[in-house]
Order: C-alpha cells, then structure tokens, then sequence
C-alpha cells in the first residue's frame, strides 16, 4: 500500500489571498519546493485536497479555479515534483451559484476527497498525513484516521479544541518531521 501526505492548498502550498481566481496571483509558500521534493524522495503520493466555496458563492468559475490549479501543477512539474492527484470541492451549502449551492460529502472535513485518493491509489491512511492550516482540515485528518499538521496561520481562528498531532510553521518544518517520523 502507498503511503501519501494529503495537502491543502491555500495557506499550505500558496499564499493565502482569498478567492484566487487568476493563476498569475499564484505565490509560492517559502520553501514548499524543497519540502515536496523532500517528501517524493521518500516515497511519498503528494495530493492536494481544497474546498474551494468560492465557486459556490459565485467569486469565480470552475474553469477559473481548473486554470489556477493547472498552473500550479505547471509550476511543480517545472520543478521536477510530480502532484499525484488534485481534488477539489466546489460546493457550500449557502452558496449562490447552482448546483454548487449543496451540502455535499467532499467539502471538508467530510471525507470525499481523501477516500477518493485512498481508493485510486491504495492508500494506508495509518502511514499517511494531512497538512493544513485550517480546522476543517484537522478535523478531516481525525475523521479519516490521518496524522495531522497544523500550520499557524493568521488569517483563520483556530478552535482550540482541535488538536492536530503537530503545530508547525511551514510546510517545510511538517515535511522535516515527516521524514524524521520515517527513520523511527
């Protein structure tokens, strides 16, 4: 079975901006390239897992979020990182944009995005992390069996409540002990 670190996208790979609807708006997170490398070295699957309301709530299209999520595969793929899978959801319940404007089972922390990764690459979720900087993806790395990474961000309360396995500062510091996990 595979081993994969599940990654959210905004906060975690790029910078945070609010609804990116352009791919030219696309900024790298400080050290995610060496991270990910790092990670894929090991024998890491690297998928992206992101709620995306912004569809839902009529702040850009599915083709925007596709080109946005194109270019930063692009941007890995130039950099030698293979992204093995990218899900995202699209959906929010107060949305205003049908028929995106649902409760749905892929929005996190529902599991729909992780069990479709486990499902088409054969994931062992008990050697396998989710990295976010949400408590929407804390608590869907509880509800899958996923270890977690916090990073600390400030855009976003954090419930206090909601212990990830790991508070860390970066993608770079998670994938540091990731690797440090693999030797024990």
């Amino acid at each position: 079975m595979e081993k994969c670190v599940f990654l959210d996208r905004d906060g975690v790979l790029i910078k945070d901006v609010g609804y990116l609807k352009n791919p030219d708006d696309i900024i790298l997170m400080p050290q995610t390239i060496e991270a990910l490398k790092n990670l894929k070295k090991i024998g890491f699957l690297l998928i992206i897992v992101t709620n995306q309301a912004g569809v839902a709530k009529g702040f850009f299209t599915v083709d925007d979020l596709e080109r946005v999520n194109k270019r930063l595969i692009k941007v890995y793929e130039t950099n030698d990182i293979t992204i093995d899978d990218l899900y995202f959801c699209p959906h929010h319940e107060n949305g205003i944009v049908e028929p995106y404007n649902i409760k749905c089972s892929c929005r996190k922390p529902d599991l729909g995005m992780v069990v479709k990764g486990v499902e088409k690459f054969g994931i062992d979720i008990n050697k396998s992390f989710m990295i976010g900087d949400k408590d929407s993806d804390i608590l869907l790395a509880k509800n899958s069996g996923l270890r977690s990474f916090y990073i600390k961000n400030s855009m976003y309360e954090h419930d206090e409540n909601i212990i990830p396995d790991f508070y860390v500062s970066d993608l770079k510091e998670a994938s540091d002990i990731i690797i440090e996990l693999q030797g024990d």
